[in-house]
């Protein structure tokens, strides 16, 4: 039996809209809604996201507030939301398929904010996947989508059942391996972030274990401006190194 999650605001609606990994089922809008707010620019922007809708042949309902009272998460789904299926996470060929680029496997995210977070910050940065141990979403999915303002719907996303063999798989495809380590390690401001690299950046409970470390290519840390002896969250951790190699790429004239 197929799993339909609700998708609610027209940002993620846009999104599911856009998405090569789902499909949209059902959208559902609340015109009393936005007749009573008498806002001509939200009504123009749902006109859009309704045209879209119909041009990719998605059936549209018309509701009432009760709706949205029922099957809403919060407050700020703005009148509009879409029922949408499960999504098709990658395999790591698939994502390998187009020039050699850089990816990041998260370890030890558990909060569907913080997820959604780190992948819109790593989406703004160029970054080209994500790769995640595999778990199921399928319960917050809505809630991934809405924090990280629709962009997991188009970041290239790979579910793993374990890191070595992943780690292995990239090592064939002449990728770098490079893991955070806070105590040991370059700074990531004299490293070379360039692609191929496949970065592995561990949770703060359980971080990356010294086996793995002692194998990586190239261990990098974050450099602190007091000492500090804590570990940084790692959706923090993973924003910086991201728009590190976004300088870097810049700062390269790469092209990207």
């Amino acid at each position: 039996m197929t799993t339909s999650i609700v998708v609610e605001g027209k940002i993620s609606v846009d999104a599911v809209l856009r998405s090569k990994y789902r499909e949209v089922l059902t959208i559902f809008y609340d015109v009393a809604k936005l007749q009573r707010k008498k806002n001509k620019k939200r009504e123009k922007a749902l006109k859009q996201t309704l045209e879209l809708a119909n041009s990719k042949g998605v059936k549209i309902e018309e509701v009432d507030q009760n709706w949205f009272e029922k099957h809403a998460i919060g407050k700020t789904h703005g009148g509009i939301a879409a029922i949408v299926s499960e999504r098709i996470y990658q395999k790591i060929p698939e994502l390998l398929k187009s020039k050699p680029g850089i990816f990041f496997y998260l370890d030890g995210i558990e909060d569907p904010y913080n997820l959604g977070y780190t992948i819109r910050s790593l989406y703004a940065a160029g970054i080209d996947g994500i790769v995640m141990r595999q778990r199921s979403w399928l319960d917050v999915e809505g809630i991934i989508i809405k924090s990280s303002a629709g962009t997991s719907e188009l970041m290239p996303i790979a579910l793993v059942e374990d890191l070595e063999t992943t780690t292995n798989f990239f090592k064939s495809k002449n990728y770098t391996i490079a893991c955070t380590s806070k105590d040991e390690g370059q700074s990531i401001y004299q490293s070379s972030l360039k692609p191929p690299l496949f970065i592995v950046i561990g949770g703060e409970k359980r971080g990356i274990n010294r086996n793995f470390l002692d194998k990586a290519d190239l261990q990098l840390n974050i450099p602190y401006k007091r000492e500090f002896v804590g570990s940084l969250p790692l959706n923090s951790v993973a924003v910086i190194i991201g728009f590190e190699i976004l300088r870097q790429r810049k700062d390269s004239n790469e092209i990207y």
